[in-house]
């Protein structure tokens, strides 16, 4: 071997081995607006009234908003359900002069899951919207454990929402205290439940306890149904929890 040959070798024994290429760089999800669907909830007359708006943690929420008003009701719905399951009340509120938004939690109807969060990031962020596009006074209503995100949500508000509705709200839900929030909430709530419907009712009657000032009340009222079935089913406890809501809208807002 000739000594220039030799330094070579050397020279190529001793170079660094290249880095192997690491996987290439992922994007960060773009989250689409979801389109309007037709006929959604079974209803035409929804297809001009849906809309989407930025949620919590770089979610995007689905909803629709009916009726115009100074007050608007953001309406958020129980487990396996969307806002459709509120319709057939959110209407007759819009004709009754209530601007009012239901919407779809992340990951849920046509709301797109995205960071998962926690429901009551989306009903703060419902709220955001509501107020942006021209409400200041909103009142929130939650069904189950729509109710639950609605508590916790309602009590971290600044400004305060003018009054909370919760429909069958358990204390505990999928991480999330409601019953640890009340405390400090400043809105004026009411709480229905049905005493057939046991431990929800038991949850109502403690976060009620737990609600400071004079501004809380809470309706028992007779049968079993559960969330927005209280307001939407003609059953037994029906009239009772609708009249306890008008009420107390009428009170307050």
């Amino acid at each position: 071997m000739t000594l220039l040959g030799g330094v070579l070798l050397l020279a190529a024994c001793a170079a660094p081995a290249p880095a192997p290429a690491g996987p290439p760089a992922s994007a960060a999800p773009t989250l689409r607006s979801p389109a309007p669907t037709p006929g959604l909830c079974g209803d035409p007359a929804l297809d001009d009234k849906q809309v989407a708006f930025p949620g919590g943690h770089g979610t995007l929420l689905a909803g629709y908003l009916l009726g115009a008003g100074d007050v608007t009701l953001v309406l958020a719905p129980q487990a396996s359900a969307t806002g459709c399951s509120w319709l057939a009340w959110a209407k007759g509120k819009a004709a009754a002069g209530y601007r009012v938004l239901a919407f779809d939690f992340n990951g849920e109807g046509r709301s797109p899951r995205a960071d998962t969060g926690h429901g009551s990031d989306d009903v703060t962020a419902a709220v955001a919207f509501a107020r942006t596009a021209g409400s200041g006074r909103v009142v929130l209503a939650g069904a189950s454990r729509g109710a639950t995100a609605t508590l916790i949500a309602a009590a971290r508000l600044d400004p305060p929402p003018a009054a909370v509705i919760s429909l069958s709200g358990p204390g505990d839900y999928a991480g999330e205290s409601a019953l640890a929030a009340v405390p400090k909430l400043t809105a004026p709530v009411l709480y229905v439940a049905a005493t057939g419907d046991s431990a929800f009712a038991t949850a109502a009657q403690a976060m009620y306890d737990a609600t400071p000032g004079e501004r809380r009340k809470l309706a028992l009222v007779p049968g079993s149904l559960h969330g927005t079935g209280l307001l939407s089913i003609t059953a037994e406890g029906t009239a009772e929890a609708t009249r306890a809501v008008d009420d107390f809208l009428r009170t307050i807002a």
